[in-house]
């Protein structure tokens, strides 16, 4: 029976222990849900204007979407109209590049065709004009040594002979 009584002893021992476990955590419940309460009371003036608040958020998030929206649609078709000018613009350059491209073909050969000209123009003065200018010379050139001979008619002195027959040699 000894063993017994320490049995109910000890068994007395748990449910005490467990009672008084249980008394403790009523006790803390208890505090908690008076803490709840008392916060409750803090909390419960701010619940309306806390609502409000979430509403003008909610109309506030709601305007700025339609803003942002509509902003993206702008972007959007200012972004392609800006492709479309450049895309013009671009034809537009290519336009111009060539032309300039075909104009200075052109300015080219009419250089060319003028140089060729002037070439010609001086060849034709060269030919038609200083050929017979140098002919003409020539023959003045002779009709003066004959006119100088005949109607000269002096004869060289042999101290000027001598002297260019020297010379040549």
């Amino acid at each position: 029976m000894a063993q017994s009584e320490t049995t109910f002893l000890l068994m007395a021992i748990a449910v005490a222990i467990s009672s008084i476990s249980l008394l403790l955590s009523a006790v803390a419940s208890v505090g908690m849900f008076r803490a709840v309460k008392r916060l409750e009371a803090k909390i419960e003036p701010l619940v309306p204007e806390a609502m409000s608040t979430l509403k003008e958020a909610r109309a506030a998030i709601a305007e700025t979407s339609v803003m942002v929206r509509d902003v993206g649609e702008r972007s959007k078709s200012l972004l392609e109209q800006s492709q479309s000018q450049l895309e013009h613009f671009n034809a537009a350059r290519e336009e111009v590049t060539g032309r300039l491209r075909i104009q200075a073909e052109r300015a080219e050969l009419v250089l060319e065709d003028s140089l060729q000209r002037v070439q010609e123009v001086v060849h034709t003065l060269h030919s038609g004009v200083m050929r017979p200018v140098r002919e003409v010379s020539g023959v003045m050139n002779g009709i003066r040594t004959a006119f100088t001979t005949f109607l000269g008619g002096r004869r060289p002195s042999v101290a000027q002979a001598t002297h260019d027959e020297e010379m040549f040699i």
